[in-house]
């Protein structure tokens, strides 16, 4: 992997904790811990690192996560709470019963409030909750899960679709690959837009999705409909929003002529081509809005509406307000 040169400001090195118990996600905990490494590796100027993450449980030693993966552990209670900067607290299957260690939640509810940023993945949103450190507060966690969260906690007010929430000092996420955009929006916070970009596309990840972007996507929920040959055209579709999607282009990728393309369509996808069209460049959008240095106008071109005021018209239909760019509108 060719390193990436990209100057941060001067800080002191920030500590990481990870929180793990017999049962954890392995992917919860993995998957920010890569951020943080990739972004000591890549973006630091020089040492000591940006980041120091730390696997703890409360003796240390071996934890079995819950695809059964022993991960090692030191001990929570060799560090000094006040030395820490981001508490991350994963989560553990099955999301509407997850995994609540008592002596986890305890330790939370004594030490939980003395670190400056927490952070609940998954149903690790639970945890927190159990706590008392979410009381009258914002809390997301995986959508299968988010109804149970909200019955069991009525204090507490659940985000039900979105994949990262920040409330003051308390972040929460969706589950597995949520959890990297989590520790992405930490990257931004702690050096910018551009150093976590360049971390996301270090770790390969498609797209940088922002906190208010929904956990289940409209294009994978379309692309499971129908029969693999709709599924191929719904993947062609994704990769291809700038270009022309007229029934008559669409039903010649499949060999079909429009009628009839159009009357299948409808009977296996249960929506019309042109519905499916929009949702596509609507979430294709969605997830371009509200990134630095891009406007409106460009949004618009690549997402294949043509023109601003369309892009504004269709989202507004959609979600119920308009658009709003960081950058200017008309770039």
């Amino acid at each position: 992997m060719t390193k990436t040169h990209h100057l941060l400001p001067e800080t002191p090195c920030r500590s990481v904790l990870v929180l793990s118990f017999n049962g954890v996600t392995l992917s919860d905990i993995a998957g920010p811990s890569d951020v943080f490494q990739i972004a000591n590796d890549h973006l630091a100027r020089g040492e000591p690192p940006k980041y120091r993450t730390s696997v703890v449980s409360m003796r240390g030693g071996p934890v079995r996560t819950s695809c059964g993966i022993t991960i090692a552990t030191e001990s929570i209670r060799s560090f000094d709470i006040r030395a820490i900067d981001v508490l991350m607290v994963p989560g553990g299957a099955p999301p509407e019963d997850p995994p609540m260690p008592a002596d986890v939640v305890e330790w939370l509810k004594v030490h939980g409030g003395a670190v400056p940023r927490v952070c609940a993945i998954c149903t690790g949103s639970f945890l927190v909750a159990e706590a008392g450190l979410a009381k009258g507060m914002r809390l997301t966690t995986h959508w299968n899960a988010s109804d149970v969260l909200a019955a069991r906690y009525p204090d507490i007010q659940v985000e039900h679709e979105p994949v990262f929430v920040r409330d003051g000092r308390l972040w929460s996420s969706a589950g597995f690959s949520a959890g990297i955009d989590l520790a992405l929006a930490l990257l931004e916070e702690d050096w910018g837009y551009t150093a976590a970009i360049d971390v996301a596309r270090l770790l390969v990840v498609f797209l940088k999705r922002p906190g208010d972007q929904p956990q289940q996507s409209q294009a994978l929920s379309i692309q499971g409909a129908g029969d693999r040959e709709f599924g191929k055209l719904h993947a062609w579709m994704v990769g291809n929003l700038s270009e022309a999607m007229t029934v008559e282009v669409l039903a010649a990728r499949l060999g079909m002529s429009p009628r009839t393309f159009a009357r299948h369509y409808v009977e296996k996808v249960g929506r019309t081509p042109a519905k499916t069209v929009e949702a596509f460049r609507l979430e294709a959008a969605a997830r371009r809005i509200g990134e630095a240095h891009v406007s409106l106008k460009q949004i618009a071109r690549e997402c294949g509406f043509g023109d601003e005021q369309k892009l504004r018209r269709a989202y507004a239909r959609q979600y119920g307000v308009l658009p709003r760019a960081k950058a200017k509108s008309n770039g």
